[in-house]
């Protein structure tokens, strides 16, 4: 009896292996999608280019719409994984998806640190508001070229302290033209006062005009009489 050799099993094609690849959730729409680029080997199995085309839109739309470093970080992967393949390593292919859920990392934490510098950018706008609002309070009290300065120190504050700093300044000079402002005050009212004392010696030394009645005559005849009598 002659005994056959059983058949291996040959192992299941790539294709039926390979993760969907699909636009992620809240993915963006880039209004300048980026290249990609693609696999060149001569050999490129049909599933890798199908793979290649399934993935290209979404990796560009990502690389669109990042900047600086995420953009270059993504970028890098990309071309790593490209020379790769187009070194024979087809296998690589399979790291599109892992690709796009990084990609998609990255979105979302550039996102984030936008809304949040967004949010800071806000409440630093509201601080140099309220700060150019008591500049304008203060402006009548303060002289020009002190108002041009503060304003200018304002508008180029790049921060909540030294926004604050500069309304310090603001209250500074504020109280040193009201101490100037009391200051000339009371210098006036010191020469004023003095006017008056020196003016008030002369006033008493002259004669005081007086109509007497008839009753005061008498009244002071009687007093003279009185004394006389006395005497």
């Amino acid at each position: 009896m002659i005994q056959t050799r059983a058949r291996s099993q040959q192992p299941a094609p790539l294709t039926t292996a390979f993760p969907a690849i699909v636009r992620p959730v809240g993915a963006p729409r880039a209004t300048t999608p980026a290249p990609v680029p693609e696999p060149s080997h001569h050999h490129l199995p049909a599933w890798v280019k199908r793979a290649y085309a399934q993935a290209r839109p979404i990796l560009a739309d990502l690389l669109g719409s990042l900047e600086g470093e995420p953009r270059e970080e993504l970028q890098r992967s990309v071309d790593e994984i490209t020379a790769r393949i187009n070194t024979g390593k087809f296998s690589q292919a399979f790291q599109y998806p892992q690709l796009i859920a990084s990609g998609m990392e990255l979105y979302q934490q550039q996102r984030a640190s936008n809304a949040e510098r967004a949010r800071a950018a806000h409440a630093l706008d509201l601080l140099r508001r309220r700060g150019s609002d008591m500049l304008r309070d203060a402006g009548p009290q303060l002289p020009p070229d002190v108002t041009s300065r503060l304003g200018r120190s304002l508008r180029a504050a790049t921060s909540a302290e030294e926004i604050a700093e500069v309304e310090t300044e603001v209250r500074q000079a504020v109280e040193s033209a009201r101490s100037v402002q009391d200051r000339k005050r009371e210098r006036e009212i010191t020469k004023t006062r003095t006017k008056i004392q020196r003016a008030a010696p002369r006033a008493q030394a002259r004669p005081v005009e007086t109509t007497e009645t008839w009753q005061d005559v008498l009244r002071r005849l009687q007093e003279q009489m009185a004394q006389e009598a006395g005497a």
